[in-house]
C-alpha cells in the first residue's frame, strides 16, 4: 500500500515539475518577445523600416547600404541583425514560431524581400553564414499553414 502511495506522489510531483517546467518556458518565450517587440517597434526602427519597404534605398536588386548615411547604415545592420537573432531563437527553440508569426506576421518576410540580393551576395562575398538564420526564418513563414496564397499574392501591400 505504502508503494502505490509513494507511486502516486512521485506521479503527482512529476506532473507538478513539468508544468512548471512548461509555465517557466512560456514565460521565457514571452520575456524575449515583449523585449524584441519594444526595441523592433521603436519610432525610429518604424521609420526605418517604413524607408525600406517604400523603395526609398533602392529596389531590392539595387539596394546598397553602403550608399547609406552613417544613421541609415547602422539602422539597417540593426534591422537585419534583429531578425538574424529572432531566426535564431526560433531555431534553437528558445521562442515559439507561432509567437513570432502572430507578432510579426508580415514584416520579417517584406525585409527579406527588400534585402535578399544584397545578402545572398555578402554571402558569396563575406560569410557563408550572412543572414542564414533569417533567410531560414522568412522560410518557416513560406511554409506556414496559417499564412494562405491570398497572403503572399498581397506581400508588397504597405
Amino acid at each position: 500500500m505504502s508503494a502505490a502511495i509513494g507511486t502516486i506522489v512521485v506521479i503527482a510531483a512529476s506532473f507538478f515539475a513539468y508544468s512548471q517546467i512548461k509555465e517557466a518556458r512560456l514565460s521565457r518565450h514571452v520575456q524575449l518577445l515583449i523585449s524584441f517587440q519594444e526595441k523592433y517597434h521603436s519610432p525610429a526602427a518604424r521609420r526605418f523600416r517604413h524607408r525600406l519597404l517604400s523603395g526609398e534605398f533602392g529596389s531590392p536588386q539595387n539596394f546598397d547600404p553602403t550608399r547609406m548615411c552613417d544613421e541609415d547604415f547602422h539602422s539597417f545592420w540593426q534591422l537585419h541583425d534583429q531578425l538574424e537573432m529572432l531566426g535564431v531563437l526560433v531555431e534553437r527553440k528558445l521562442l515559439s514560431f507561432d509567437l513570432v508569426l502572430a507578432c510579426f506576421h508580415r514584416s520579417p518576410p517584406r525585409v527579406w524581400n527588400a534585402i535578399e540580393p544584397y545578402v545572398l551576395n555578402r554571402r558569396a562575398q563575406a560569410s557563408p553564414l550572412e543572414g542564414m538564420h533569417f533567410e531560414r526564418l522568412v522560410h518557416r513563414y513560406r511554409n506556414s499553414p496559417a499564412l494562405h496564397a491570398a497572403y503572399w499574392d498581397r506581400q508588397d501591400v504597405p
